[in-house]
């Protein structure tokens, strides 16, 4: 395990230190209480260590945040959440002799998860020595670290620190901007509904950290991406202020539903397939927060019947028996045959159904139909849906695209087009790193090979680099009328471009298509080709 990970007379020295201040935490949780690494530090930003955290866990997911102690509990204000935080690290903590009862709060401090039981408040930690660690230790004094662990800092004050940071020159100017608009920024998230704010405040706090750290294009990005936010939310807050009041017992009815759904997915944790339930689930609480009631509601039931089905699956499949030896390796070819179309198609959907575009009824019994005959064995059978979807697929993309180029003008459809290619490689990524995964799999079994499964999740940290910014960056030339602003624009765009043109030479895209000593797949090449068509449109269009 990584020097990061604290463990034992450690962890309990700074979670003692953690009942007089508020800690940054970092929890990766791998795939038994060993194997996570939990990080509790004084100094550095949540969002740091977390990095550090993930790339040395064998888990893929991340949490961190701020940490305060009181009694028996431990207290976690996240600025990035992750599902059954609570059970996992209380479990971990337990493993680590240091019980402790465990609540999970977002950025407004709204409780997400719990795990308490009566425990004795017993001084399990007043007699642990802090080894020369106090308060004053820290470069801002404890009332620096306090105040930060409460609230973000003004905007004026961050600039500050990031003037240290950054270099003079253009980037000077463009400081002295990000710091006005963050400004503005920081009062109109004020002026948001307050179940609203929480995504606002914690997208707020990463502008903050990367003007702290001189990283000026993120600090952009993310204020450009706020700005956007709230302009939505204020301009539906606007045009539904008359039936406010009406939608309020539907949201709340829908964060019933949303917590019934939660735990259901939680007793089907060790199925597969219940990580992109989850995955669901957290586009279900986004859309709660933001007001959108009748998208909560689409999803919702959505989610529900996927929950259903799945739930159905496990209980209903039956133990595998054994294959003929004479027909063992065509099985094998057929089956290898249906969870690459499964890693092709499945993502896709799932996207398209959590949109709602295209003919959600008949893609959701389709991909259920497909999915039920693959995992009961009968591949030949599943294969049969595999035209259908393909076909459904494409009708939604070209539905999705014709309302996408409608009323814009001519001049920025390359924009709206390389967007959506870009979009859709991206999720074509992800299918080849799981057919990549399958195959490391398949060769991969046995006692040799005891940690291979979570191993190969880390596959898909190499994707991370290659997010969203560049869709952003489409879309924002695609609403800007202004020729002169969309020039700049372009200039954004065109940094992201050449970042991802960047990633994309290191060792592990280099390799990764024809001599990852496994299968050979198509990432680089899709991203070079789909990042060649968003460079074309720069190139050409208004």
């Amino acid at each position: 395990m990584a020097d990061i990970a604290l463990r034992g007379d450690q962890l309990k020295k700074m979670m003692a230190m953690a009942k007089k201040r508020d800690l940054s935490f970092a929890y990766c949780p791998g795939n038994d209480p060993k194997e996570d690494v939990f990080v509790l530090d004084r100094k550095k930003k949540p969002e740091v260590i977390g990095r550090v955290a993930r790339g040395e866990s064998t888990g893929t997911k991340l949490g961190y945040g701020t940490a305060k102690v009181k009694g028996r509990v431990i207290s976690l204000t996240c600025e990035r959440e992750l599902p059954q935080m609570a059970k996992k690290l209380k479990k971990f903590l337990k493993f680590e002799k240091i019980p402790m009862n465990v609540l999970v709060m977002d950025a407004s401090g709204n409780v997400l998860e719990e795990d308490i039981e009566d425990m004795p408040d017993d001084g399990l930690l007043d007699d642990v020595a802090d080894d020369g660690f106090d308060d004053d230790d820290d470069a801002g004094g404890p009332d620096e670290t306090e105040d930060a662990a409460a609230e973000p800092k003004s905007a004026e004050a961050t600039a500050e620190e990031g003037a240290s940071a950054a270099p003079a020159g253009d980037n000077a100017e463009l400081l002295k901007q990000l710091k006005a608009r963050a400004v503005q920024v920081q009062g109109a998230i004020k002026g948001v509904k307050q179940e609203a704010q929480a995504p606002l405040i914690a997208g707020f706090k990463t502008a903050v950290g990367a003007l702290q750290g001189g990283d000026l294009p993120k600090a952009d990005d993310m204020l450009t991406k706020l700005e956007r936010a709230i302009g939505k939310l204020s301009a539906a807050s606007e045009a539904s202020a008359p039936a406010a009041a009406a939608e309020d017992p539907a949201l709340a009815k829908l964060a019933q539903v949303s917590a019934v759904l939660s735990k259901r997915i939680d007793a089907l944790e060790n199925v597969e397939g219940a990580s992109r339930l989850r995955a669901a689930h957290g586009m279900l609480d986004e859309q709660i927060a933001l007001g959108d009631a009748k998208k909560a509601t689409g999803t919702a039931k959505a989610l529900g019947d996927a929950i259903a089905r799945l739930a159905e699956q496990s209980a209903a499949a039956p133990a595998p028996e054994p294959t003929p030896a004479a027909a063992a390796d065509g099985d094998a070819d057929l089956g290898a045959e249906w969870r690459d179309a499964r890693a092709d198609l499945e993502p896709t959907i799932l996207d398209l159904l959590q949109r709602g575009l295209g003919d959600v009824g008949k893609m959701r019994a389709v991909l259920a139909y497909f999915t039920e005959k693959g995992e009961a064995d009968d591949f030949a059978g599943a294969m049969k849906a595999v035209p259908g979807l393909k076909k459904l697929i494409a009708d939604a993309q070209a539905a999705e695209q014709t309302a996408a180029e409608k009323d814009i003008p001519a001049g920025v459809v390359p924009y709206v087009r390389a967007r959506l290619d870009w979009s859709k490689t991206r999720i074509s990524l992800q299918s080849e790193m799981t057919k990549l995964q399958d195959s490391i799999l398949a060769v991969c079994q046995g006692e040799e090979f005891p940690t291979i499964a979570n191993d190969t999740k880390a596959l898909f940290t190499y994707l991370d680099a290659l997010d969203t910014r560049l869709e952003d960056a489409l879309e924002a030339l695609v609403q800007e009328p202004d020729g002169d602003k969309r020039e700049k624009l372009k200039d954004d765009a065109r940094k992201v471009l050449s970042e991802f043109q960047s990633e994309l030479d290191t060792p592990f895209f280099q390799t990764v298509d024809g001599n990852n000593g496994f299968k050979p797949v198509n990432v680089r090449g899709a991203a070079i080709a789909s990042l060649g068509k968003v460079n074309e449109a720069l190139s050409m269009a208004a």
